[in-house]
């Protein structure tokens, strides 16, 4: 590969463009498009565990009471025509909310029209509607919440399997031409598009590396772009991509993605945030949009020249697509000359659709013809001619045969191979529509009547014999010309997929083994699963088979093969039985949104199959009315053929030799043994029926393979969690505009394309409509009010005020060593600076790591692998606990409670963090004064979690709700690590804002950025930069636009020239090699300049002036504790904190509550009222029992297993803040899950065994049940909350219950009973489920039958023996040992809890989280 790169990456493309059958190229027309959603206000508050238990009783009143929730239609496009050509890249603009996504979507074919939604236009591709081609085909999708792969395969792998399933063309399929030209790459087995587009995207050095390994997030963009990049997709969509990448990536990915268009004369339409200059420059159109509207499309060079013609002046430091962003977005004053309104969003429309670029478009659009049209980039000198137009050229009107249309007429060698700044290869008679001479605006001449067009086109004619600059040219020719020398391509592109199907389903597989191969740690957990399981069976059932003994006959029956000859015959059937269920999990993943609902409906299924097996109740005792869930059950039928296998060929011995000894041989005297115990245990008439077993099986895993097909292709879940609660939509906050009905509705979480700019008014500066306060202020009165309220607040005393504190941090130096000195490796080194209230310093350069370690060192926050030196104090103090409390620190993750609202998440910042002498009344109006200034307000009462509905503001409401967190506890340093990472322009600029309003509170305000632009580093006043490196080469003011800052760098001797074109940053980054296209190593050794300059000098002298003063002044409040809360308040404030989380998230805690209920409903009903009249009734009871706990316990401790995965990122942050003893967040999940349990319990033993008569004797019978049941269930919940703790990898808790569990299960003397356990009796009394049956049992069967009179009342069985004395004999119970089990049962609670605990707190993969 690297041979045929030899000449550079353009050359090879374009040597393979001339080989390569062509991507049938689309020419995408829209035209009129208008789309409307559907939002319904529910008249409900969020769901609560509390209201959903009520809602079971008075839901179905209220629903026939009261009306339907109200519902509202927002127009978010509103009528946009355009076109997308081949060979183009078009970036596409828009404030929040203005349409961009909606836009893409509606290209894409990925909106429906349904009853929550209407489209209405026209979208063509070609001359084809939607529904004529196969869209998957032509145009593919990427969006940020969409980069995401398979985590098994990987890099090579995930683009293997692409290119399978969207290239055509294959080495195998090479053209001689082809493999002529390929025969290096092919000679070597490499497959060259494959090869090139790992090469050019810099993926080749992690092509071995998984896709779910720690790979960069601009590697994950990557790999999204070269899937792309191999396909033979005609248009390529991106929402947002790179959202989160630095300004170099970004650059990086749209070059290669323009170059890619280029040669292969695809096209791309992006919408992307943040863009510096030199990523704008790369596109060719804009398209900017506003309100639903498009209030400019066209040349990305005339953009800018548009707007200038209506007064709107970009300065030379501002980016074009702020400008553009400006504009539409309300914030354009800066632009206009003063004393100058700015336009409305009707003006800009207006007069948009009044200009040459519209309706040169709407020519384009409305065109009945296709004709592709290319954007040239020419020198002077190219051949143009006059002509007739063809479609005039044999009228009879001479009128129309005037010459007026501009052709190419001589092509010059530079011209016909066009660069790569064009979109498409000029060809002699090509049509030029448009021209732009001399850097002016594109004149169009193809618009107007023919007399006009005429005389444009003379007129342009004449200019060319002059212009010595090079043109643009936009020049057009019909499709026909091209379309029919490739309709066997184009046919192709007529299936809905590349492969056969046989062939798709082969690289399903080969995909499926690759990953098989990649989960390796998996596969052996797996089999080390079943080696100690099948070695744990085959000792705990050591030499039971072939012994005539009824119990130990059960417990073959329980276990499986006995001898070689049948183990193969029934391996047979345990693989279809559970290739079932794999079929049936699969089938459940498919139709469940969340994990909870897939955990809970594989719950509900197991525990109907294992309960109609026919092993855990007879079938003579099964309902009538569930007889069709036994004769329909898989498991009932594979145990039918096992047990045939089993007993009778095994037990081949006449029954007449046992009478007496076995029960069923008395029953079945001329029988052998194994067919009358397949009589007496009712299996013998199913087991005559072998075909129907294997039918069954093989139905139910066609069926569930179907179902889950279905559901694949039928139901489609966001990306939103759905198990985040619902939220009461009040207040007045947003407005929302309707064009046909002028009425207004106004929502409390209004957001992204449900966002309109009202196009009435005049906005300038910060929008009233929009503003986050809501439309509560008149004029800024409501902020004047709040400003003077926090003043009369702080004066009388009853204020938090922000103590000033300056930090100095001198000769700053970290050395990360991973296996010891010797590997040590300097992080940054010599770091020198200060930082003071109402200053805010922001730091530069460098690489990710040295930033974020540094801004880490600098908060006091020391990393665990390294050796931190260096001086570094605030006022006085140093590192330490007094040190720890000025500092605030707002983590690059925005992790959070989602089941607090954001009130209560700040008010729980504020009671742990701030001094204890603050009173509850000055804490609260903290927060609410918190709110405010981060114009919170509007979400108070929501929950976090319900914010993750929405794109657009979700970010910038997210990154306020860290900084609020922090602002909570009034610190007086606040540093941010990237605070605007992944927002948009406006989401920057509101953050920036609301720190610079926090700067002039007195607090000092530290963040780290990477490639900010001028605006972002006009909010700062210091910045201090590092080299890739981690040396210090600057430290000082900014200035006006970077002013001082750029004089620096300019004034060095031997620095590179700066043109008063540039952009500051762009040169000053340039300069130390980091910027945006210029990369590598500087020229000159900028850190030893910076050390001997007279900055840093003044800096020194600035320094000990600082330090002089600092030394003098002490702290107000000296702390002795870490904790500022004290100790009794942290416990009941995590507690409460917890209990929210389980009280609202109702997923999980009142999906508990239905399982629970529907297990006793269910169980209830199969064991309805079973008598004591044979040995199957009391078997049937007993293991009613053995079931309960089963399902029960079971349940819950792999329940509680994903609830506090989710909740651990927010407990590593808070603990990382130091807000409370780590040990009370596991003791308040241990008490948290208390009350949730005593009301599950409380149902399935209510309901369950009220209907079965079980332990329903009496009162003190029912209770010692329950409490019985209870602590069992506390006991398996904890030791799932100990395993979670004590396990480093997430995969491995779920694994270690379930080994664990069924382990127990298997030595609870149930199965096997405890006299013929032989080397499993340790296990046997260490096992929970082993205390809660026996237990559960004695207290159901007892019945004192030795004190039993002629009127005794203890059941009996046929032969007269006391159904007790039976039960306890075969289990070994005894009476007197309930209150032992139940007091054993407490103590391994507590055993369990403690554990959790100190492994919560102790253990090294917990510790890890603390950088």
């Amino acid at each position: 590969m690297d041979y045929l790169l030899r000449d550079g990456f353009v050359t090879y493309l374009r040597d393979v463009a001339r080989i390569s059958p062509p991507i049938p190229q689309q020419v995408v027309r829209f035209s009129g498009i208008k789309y409307w959603r559907k939002f319904r206000i529910p008249d409900y508050e969020y769901e609560t565990f509390g209201n959903k238990v009520v809602g079971c009783f008075v839901g179905p009143l209220k629903a026939v009471s009261q009306s339907n929730n109200s519902t509202n239609w927002n127009q978010i496009l509103r009528g946009v025509d355009g076109y997308i050509m081949p060979g183009s890249l078009t970036l596409l603009l828009g404030p929040p909310g203005s349409g961009k996504s909606t836009l893409l979507e509606v290209l894409a074919g990925r909106t429906k029209v349904s009853d929550n939604s209407i489209l209405d236009g026209t979208v063509l591709y070609n001359d084809r509607h939607a529904s004529e081609v196969h869209l998957s085909r032509l145009i593919a999708y990427v969006s940020c919440q969409l980069n995401k792969h398979i985590p098994f395969l990987s890099v090579r792998e995930t683009l293997e399997f692409a290119r399978d399933c969207t290239q055509g063309i294959r080495p195998e399929n090479f053209t001689p031409q082809m493999r002529k030209f390929f025969a290096h790459a092919l000679v070597e087995g490499q497959d060259p598009f494959l090869e090139y587009v790992l090469e050019i995207l810099s993926l080749k050095k992690i092509e071995h590396k998984l896709a779910g390994e720690d790979i960069s997030d601009i590697d994950l963009q990557r790999l999204t772009t070269a899937e792309l990049a191999l396909g033979t997709y005609a248009v390529m969509l991106y929402d947002q991509p790179f959202s989160g990448s630095d300004q170099a990536a970004t650059y990086d990915l749209v070059d290669t993605i323009r170059t890619i268009s280029r040669i292969q004369q695809s096209s791309a339409v992006m919408s992307l945030t943040q863009l510096s200059e030199e990523v704008f420059d790369l596109f060719d159109r804009i398209i900017l949009l506003a309100d639903g509207h498009i209030v400019f499309q066209g040349p990305r060079q005339d953009a800018i020249a548009y707007f200038a013609n209506l007064g709107y002046i970009k300065p030379s430091y501002v980016d074009s697509s702020e400008f553009l962003i400006d504009i539409v977005a309300g914030t354009s004053c800066q632009y206009l000359p003063q004393g100058a309104t700015p336009l409305t969003i009707d003006e800009l429309i207006e007069l948009y659709r009044s200009s040459d670029h519209y309706k040169d478009i709407m020519r384009i659009v409305k065109e009945e013809g296709v004709k592709h049209t290319y954007w040239i980039e020419s020198e002077p000198g190219l051949g143009l001619s006059l002509s007739t137009p063809s479609k005039y050229r044999f009228s009879i009107n001479t009128q129309l045969k005037r010459d007026t249309e501009l052709v190419v007429a001589k092509l010059s060698k530079k011209v016909g191979h066009s660069g790569i700044e064009s979109t498409g290869k000029v060809q002699n008679g090509d049509v030029v529509t448009a021209i732009s001479m001399n850097h002016e605006e594109m004149q169009y001449l193809a618009i107007g009547p023919p007399e006009i067009q005429h005389e444009r086109a003379s007129d342009a004619y004449s200019m060319l014999k002059q212009v010595r600059h090079p043109i643009r040219l936009q020049v057009e020719r019909y499709k026909e010309e091209e379309e029919n020398e490739h309709q066997v391509r184009w046919e192709q592109f007529q299936r809905p997929f590349v492969q056969t199907w046989w062939n798709s389903t082969r690289t399903l597989i080969n995909r499926q083994i690759k990953i098989t191969k990649s989960l390796q740690f998996l596969i052996k957990l797996r089999l080390f699963q079943a080696v100690v399981l099948g070695i744990f069976a085959g000792s705990l059932f050591y030499k039971l088979g072939g012994q005539y003994d009824q119990q130990k006959m059960n417990s073959v029956r329980a276990l499986g093969a006995v001898n070689l000859p049948q183990a193969l015959a029934e391996a047979l059937i345990y693989t279809a039985l559970a290739y079932f269920g794999s079929s049936l999990f699969f089938f459940l993943s498919a139709i469940s949104s969340i994990p909870e609902v897939g955990n809970a409906l594989a719950g509900l299924f197991v525990s109907v199959f294992l309960l109609f097996s026919g092993f855990v109740i007879y079938p003579s005792n099964i309902p009538i009315y569930w007889k069709w869930l036994l004769y329909g059950n898989p498991i009932h039928w594979a145990n039918v053929l096992f047990c045939k296998l089993q007993f009778s060929e095994a037990y081949t011995n006449p029954c007449s030799n046992y009478l007496g000894q076995l029960p069923f041989c008395d029953q079945f005297p001329t029988m052998t043994v194994g067919k009358a115990y397949l009589n007496f245990y009712e299996l013998s008439a199913h087991s005559k029926k072998t075909y129907l077993s294997y039918l069954i099986i093989l139905g139910w895993i066609i069926l569930t393979n179907f179902l889950a097909l279905l559901a694949l292709r039928k139901i489609e879940f966001t990306e939103i969690s759905q198990s985040l609660p619902y939220i009461r939509k009040t207040t007045t906050i947003h407005s929302y505009k309707s064009d046909d009905a002028q009425s207004e509705f106004q929502s409390q979480d209004s957001k992204s394309e449900q966002l309109n700019y009202s196009g009435t008014s005049a906005y300038c500066g910060q929008q009233n409509s929009l503003s986050e306060q809501g439309e509560i202020e008149e004029n800024g009165s409501f902020d004047k009010w709040i400003e003077e309220f926090h003043t009369d607040f702080e004066r009388n005393g009853l204020g938090i005020p922000v103590e000033h504190v300056t930090l100095l941090f001198e000769d700053l130096s970290f050395t990360r060593s991973e296996k010891g000195e010797m590997n040590s490796m300097p992080v940054f080194s010599r770091i020198t600076g200060y930082a003071s209230p109402k200053r805010m310093l922001v730091i530069l350069g460098g690489s990710k790591t040295s930033k974020a370690t540094l801004l880490e060192c600098l908060a006091g926050r020391m990393p665990l692998i390294g050796r931190v030196s260096g001086y570094l104090q605030a006022n006085s103090f140093k590192t330490g606990t007094n040190f720890s409390r000025f500092i605030g620190y707002v983590e690059k993750l925005d992790a959070h409670q989602p089941y607090l609202s954001v009130r209560e998440s700040l008010q729980f910042s504020a009671a742990l963090r701030l001094r204890e002498d603050i009173s509850p009344m000055s804490r609260n109006i903290h927060v609410e004064l918190v709110l405010n200034q981060l114009g919170l307000l509007p979400y108070a009462n929501q929950l976090i979690g319900s914010l993750c509905d929405a794109t657009g503001e979700t970010f910038i409401i997210a990154k306020k709700m860290t900084i609020a967190v922090e602002l909570a506890a009034n610190p007086s340093i606040l540093l941010l690590e990237e605070p605007i990472y992944g927002l948009d322009t406006i989401g920057a600029s509101t953050i920036l804002g609301v720190l610079s309003k926090l700067s002039n509170t007195g607090r000092v305000i530290i963040a780290s950025l990477t490639h900010p632009n001028v605006r972002t580093l006009s909010f700062f006043h210091l910045a201090l930069l590092l080299t890739k490196e981690g040396q210090q080469v600057y430290f000082g003011p900014l200035g006006t636009n970077c002013s001082e800052l750029l004089d620096y760098f300019a004034s060095i001797p031997k620095a590179p020239n700066y043109s008063i074109q540039d952009n500051p940053v762009s040169y000053v980054m340039g300069v130390l090699g980091q910027g945006i296209k210029r990369r590598g190593d500087p020229s000159l050794n900028f850190p030893e300049i910076y050390q001997t300059s007279s900055l840093k000098e003044s800096n020194n002298n600035e320094i000990c002036s600082i330090k002089n003063s600092t030394e003098r002044r002490t702290s107000k409040y000296l702390y002795a504790s870490t904790y500022a809360a004290p100790y009794s308040q942290q416990f009941i404030l995590v507690l409460l904190r917890t209990q929210r989380f389980l009280w609202r998230n109702v997923q999980y805690t009142y999906g508990r509550l239905t399982g629970c209920v529907m297990i006793g409903l269910l169980m209830g009903s199969l064991y309805f009222q079973i008598e004591y009249k044979d040995t199957y009734s009391v078997t049937s009871r007993t293991l009613y029992i053995y079931m309960q706990v089963i399902l029960v316990g079971v349940i819950s401790a792999n329940n509680v297993i994903p609830q506090i995965g989710t909740d651990r990122l927010v407990y590593f942050r808070e603990r990382r803040t130091g807000m409370y003893l780590p040990i009370y967040y596991t003791i308040s999940w241990l008490a948290g899950e208390i009350p949730y349990f005593f009301i599950a319990i409380t149902a399935v033993v209510g309901i369950g065994n009220g209907m079965a008569g079980i332990a329903t004797e009496s009162a003190s019978q029912f209770l010692m049940y329950w409490i019985t049941l209870f602590m069992f269930t506390l006991c398996v919940t904890y030791f799932g909350m100990m395993i979670t703790f004590l396990t480093p990898v997430p995969t491995l808790p779920a694994f270690t219950v379930s080994i664990v569990t069924s382990l127990w299960v298997s030595a609870s003397g149930v199965v096997v009973v405890l006299s013929d356990i032989k080397f499993y009796r340790w296990m046997y009394w260490t096992n929970p489920f082993q205390y809660a049956m026996n237990a559960l049992t004695s207290i159901s069967f007892y019945c004192n039958t030795k004190n039993c009179g002629p009127d005794c009342r203890c059941p009996r069985l046929p032969d007269g023996s006391y159904v007790w004395d039976r039960v306890a004999e075969v289990r070994s119970l005894s009476h007197d040992r309930i209150y032992t089990d139940i007091l054993i049962l407490s103590t391994m609670c507590m055993l369990f809890a403690s554990l959790a605990s100190i492994f919560s707190v102790l253990l090294k993969h917990n510790l890890a989280q603390e950088k």
